[in-house]
């Protein structure tokens, strides 16, 4: 990471940088900090698992919790619990969602 980046992360309290330690996989990470999976490739561009002592940065998404059931959509989850859909999908940086996926409101 170069300076301008570890200066962007650290200025931004809800994103840091975390060295993967040993038997962390992005899933144990994502529970560690009440984030998802997908955030965390999405931010770090990852194409493949992560390795010990790796740094990666992480963002803490704050609101409530959810996980995605059979036959929701953003827009029946945002109306379901008077959010926007557009609100959704920038605050979990997706564009889609799947059956189990966490994304928090």
């Amino acid at each position: 990471m170069n300076d301008i980046m570890l200066k962007k992360v650290y200025d931004d309290k809800k994103r840091f940088v975390y060295k993967v330690q040993k038997g962390e996989t992005l899933r144990t990470i994502a529970q560690k900090f009440k984030t998802t999976k997908e955030l965390i490739i999405n931010i770090n561009s990852l194409t493949k698992e992560i390795l010990e002592g790796e740094y990666i940065v992480v963002e803490i998404i704050e609101g409530h919790e959810y996980i995605v059931e059979p036959y929701d959509t953003i827009e029946s989850i945002a109306q379901k619990f008077s959010v926007s859909a557009q609100n959704i999908m920038i605050k979990n940086k997706i564009d889609f969602i799947f059956v189990g996926q966490k994304i928090y409101l």
